[in-house]
């Protein structure tokens, strides 16, 4: 069964009588039950609504001893009264401000007491995530906090990974579990990215990522152990020994670890679904922790995506990062070669239509280093969105801005007719 749906823009055009655009869109229902929603390619800036981000608040600068001073911040939550929670690593604490951007407090600060996080630099991944009511998350891949909005330690699972600690990072290499919890909902689960790894070969390892949905109860705090799991992506490792012969046998005098480039991306929904993409195609699939997938969402007619053995010199990514609204809006992040640039999405609303693209002229979500993600935002009802932006100095600044139509109309769930 094949649907055409026509989306018109409800927005004033630029000038007397220019006609408004209208992006159609197919969406089939296969026999499995899962829907397609087609959308056509439209020229780049030329989307079926013209859109803008806002900017309505900047926290930073760029000197002074004062708690807007920022040295490295990792990631931004928000709560529903626009507390604004800000996880500097470079100080060791979480900065909270109201919704003007004053000073509040700060929480989880560095130290393993009551109340406290151990920062250590060698911990990738840190992560806040505010989870309704009133519960907000922090860790990174070996351990895992929860406090209240005053700072008042809820629950601890995990231990710290860096110097004098007891976990080894030959243990970690051995196949040991680690993750980090990266999403919440209001019905009282977190979502949580969980890496495994195994031997290939003497000098080969796989690690695998999985995605994992669990529920938090008010008498067992930190997340029961998984009950369905998600495989999300997985990468190889490879060692590469350079060797050096003396009269006897080969020695190994040092070597270069390879790893295979990200092929995926992924976000978690608010429904209990995860959306997946192959970072080469504009084909998104809505998938449940069950393994079914119930939607797929595609702009133009993609390809197949490239395998994943195929040769990475000719892997062309499109794609950066996937982020859902509370409204269920896609957010899908263009992949920069330049981080010059200025960072741009291709918007899809909650039924799957293509709404347009956006860009912004702030160094929004820039990734750190070589690292393939940007950093996260965090996106709240109605269009708005706080990420972390950096300037040329790599000085850290937290932004808030809007996402609204040229008429200054926010997005809204739209009624879908499947």
């Amino acid at each position: 069964m094949a649907v055409l749906l026509v989306v018109a823009d409800a927005s004033p055009a630029r000038g007397a009588g220019t006609p408004r655009l209208a992006q159609e869109a197919t969406v089939d229902t296969l026999e499995s039950g899962r829907i397609v929603v087609s959308n056509p390619v439209p020229g780049r800036g030329e989307g079926p609504h013209e859109w803008r981000l806002v900017e309505e608040l900047r926290l930073g600068r760029v000197d002074g001893t004062g708690p807007e001073v920022f040295g490295d911040v990792h990631d931004v939550a928000v709560d529903e009264k626009g507390h604004i929670y800000v996880l500097d690593v470079a100080s060791k604490e979480v900065r909270v401000f109201d919704r003007e951007g004053r000073h509040v407090r700060n929480v989880a600060r560095d130290g393993e007491g009551p109340g406290e996080f151990r920062y250590s630099g060698f911990s990738p991944g840190y992560r806040i995530i505010w989870q309704p009511p009133n519960r907000l998350w922090i860790g990174d891949l070996h351990q895992q906090l929860s406090f209240d909005s005053l700072g008042n330690e809820l629950s601890r699972s995990g231990q710290p990974f860096g110097p004098g600690m007891p976990i080894s990072g030959d243990a970690l290499l051995r196949g040991m579990r680690s993750g980090r919890i990266v999403a919440a909902d209001g019905e009282g689960f977190v979502y949580q990215e969980i890496s495994r790894s195994s031997e290939l070969s003497a000098d080969q390892r796989v690690s695998y990522s999985y995605g994992v949905r669990l529920p938090v109860h008010p008498e067992h705090p930190n997340p029961v152990p998984p009950q369905d799991s998600l495989l999300l992506d997985s990468r190889v490792t490879t060692s590469i020994s350079q060797t050096t012969s003396r009269s006897g046998p080969t020695i190994s005098v040092g070597g270069v670890l390879k790893t295979t480039i990200p092929r995926r991306v992924w976000a978690f929904g608010r429904s209990g679904t995860a959306w997946l993409a192959n970072r080469a195609v504009y084909r998104f699939h809505e998938v449940t922790f069950a393994g079914d997938t119930i939607r797929t969402i595609e702009l133009g007619d993609p390809p197949p995506p490239p395998p994943d053995d195929s040769d990475e010199a000719k892997y062309t990514p499109l794609l950066a990062d996937l982020e859902v609204s509370p409204e269920g809006w896609l957010w899908v992040r263009r992949h920069q070669d330049d981080l010059e640039e200025d960072p741009a999405w291709d918007l899809f609303d909650n039924c799957g239509r293509y709404r347009g693209e956006v860009s912004t002229s702030a160094r929004l979500g820039t990734p750190r280093g070589r690292n393939w993600d940007p950093d996260p935002m965090d996106l709240g009802a109605a269009g708005v969105i706080h990420g972390i932006a950096r300037d040329a100095l790599d000085v850290s600044y937290v932004l808030r801005l809007r996402l609204e139509s040229a008429s200054g109309t926010p997005i809204v769930a739209e009624e879908c007719s499947h």
